[in-house]
């Protein structure tokens, strides 16, 4: 039962897996919906509210906005309508809050005490906070450990980068305003003001033959869906396949230019010519630089696939930078020696869908909802990939099974928005897909010159690894 309306819940707000810990404690009304609470976890902590959130009760259900349920999938209960107390009411008792899927914000949200309701001063309110919480888009707590390191040491090869990052601003962990929290919690109605809605679009009704509980799944973890695909079962089959993704030949290529003294980056921080070519070369200059039949290959900075190749490594932990020498680190050539490609091929993988930002990839703003959305294409590959099949085909599918992608477009005068997310999604999710060598496309039709004709099908590396179940 939910405790009368005179009392006060003291709540303790942690990040999940920060060290040194990060927390707030809050004092708020029990009757304060999930929306508020949202925006009081917000404020406190310092998020900038900009990316998608959710809570998730001890008893598995989910409350959030139901707007952000694109696909109704989810079957969010609406967190406009349920009181903090309908799920809170005996001190000790705890939820989850996670804030931005990308980079994977995990509170907890734990009960401490429920408080005589005369507090002395208006609720909510924030009676103690610890460090800072993390800067947005800054990678997860990997990422953000990393990105304290870069900051603190004047000599890092990073500060420079990192300092530019955050606008010539200093990040002090340790500093908080109290005050400035209570003052922007006291002020949230306005910082929070309504935006006008959108436009009533139904949720999903076609996922292809699986369940919303198994996109869910799939969508979370794409490596680990044993409802939708099996473990990886042959890895020895999986492995006379790898050599067809043109990111393990080109990450071979970088590997082995790495070993020993590492390879010397140019002035502006980018591989020297001559390694940007044996990289083409190794990936195919027709899948990995289709435009170097047009004009004269420069920089690194022109060519995706390389770029990508590098991130991705950089980012699974296998590279590092150090007064401007891009090297192998020891224990990523520990792990290769002991475990192999294909485990540096999963690391990659998995790095691509948790860490990678996708975004970067084009010049279209929004449509973050395309990364989160992406695994899907491998049950569709997996229903319908054998043959060739145009690429709108698949494109159209997308749309299908998430109506509400085209929304997060930000509207230009020279295209729609349901055009602007095809041809993200090309751009980004079959790009990247190709790359990773888990689609090949048509070579019969050039990907510029008649794009509306381009098919596509599953390799023998995608059917080794994600075997239907």
């Amino acid at each position: 039962m939910p405790p009368p309306a005179n009392k006060a819940y003291q709540l303790k707000v942690s990040l999940l897996g920060a060290r040194p810990p990060i927390w707030r404690r809050l004092l708020i009304a029990p009757d304060t919906t999930f929306q508020d609470l949202h925006r009081i976890i917000q404020l406190a902590m310092g998020w900038q509210a900009c990316h998608l959130h959710m809570f998730q009760a001890g008893d598995d259900r989910l409350i959030g906005d139901p707007a952000e349920d694109f696909d109704g999938m989810l079957d969010f209960q609406d967190e406009t309508m349920v009181a903090v107390s309908a799920v809170l009411n005996k001190e000790g008792q705890a939820l989850t809050y996670d804030y931005d899927f990308g980079d994977s914000w995990e509170h907890e949200v734990r009960l401490e005490k429920v408080l005589p309701g005369d507090q002395g001063e208006p609720l909510p309110r924030c009676i103690k906070a610890v460090r800072q919480c993390p800067p947005e888009d800054v990678g997860g707590l990997p990422g953000f450990y990393d990105f304290l390191e870069a900051m603190e040491d004047a000599a890092h090869p990073e500060h420079v980068a990192v300092r530019e990052w955050m606008g010539g601003e200093w990040f002090e962990p340790e500093f908080v305003d109290l005050d400035d929290i209570n003052q922007a919690l006291a002020e949230r109605d306005a910082l929070f003001s309504e935006t006008e809605s959108e436009p009533d679009i139904p949720p999903a009704r076609d996922f292809f033959g699986l369940s919303p509980s198994q996109v869910y799944e799939l969508l979370q973890n794409p490596l680990n869906c044993p409802s939708v695909f099996k473990p990886l079962i042959n890895a020895e089959a999986v492995n006379r396949e790898l050599d067809t993704a043109p990111v393990i030949r080109m990450a071979k290529v970088l590997v082995e230019a790495m070993k020993g003294k590492g390879i010397r980056l140019t002035g502006k921080g980018n591989l020297p010519l001559k390694q940007v070519k044996a990289m083409i070369e190794a990936g195919g200059e027709e899948i990995v630089a289709p435009m170097a039949r047009y004009s004269p290959i420069r920089s690194e900075e022109h060519i995706l696939a390389v770029i990508l190749t590098r991130v991705l490594l950089e980012i699974a932990g296998y590279t590092k930078k150090q007064k401007g020498v891009l090297s192998l680190k020891k224990t990523a050539e520990t792990r290769l020696e002991k475990k192999g490609w294909l485990m540096v091929y999963r690391d990659l993988l998995s790095s691509a869908f948790s860490r990678l930002s996708w975004a970067s990839m084009d010049h279209y703003d929004g449509l973050d909802e395309i990364q989160y959305t992406a695994p899907f294409c491998f049950w569709l590959l997996s229903e319908k990939g054998e043959q060739w099949r145009p690429v709108d085909d698949y494109l159209e599918d997308m749309l299908k099974a998430f109506p509400r992608l085209p929304l997060a477009a930000y509207p230009v005068v020279y295209m729609s928005d349901e055009e602007q997310a095809r041809s993200a999604m090309r751009s980004r999710m079959l790009t990247l897909y190709q790359l990773l060598g888990l689609l090949e496309l048509d070579p019969e039709h050039a990907r510029l010159r008649s794009e509306g004709e381009q098919m596509m099908r599953r390799t023998a590396l995608f059917e080794g690894l994600f075997t239907r179940v």
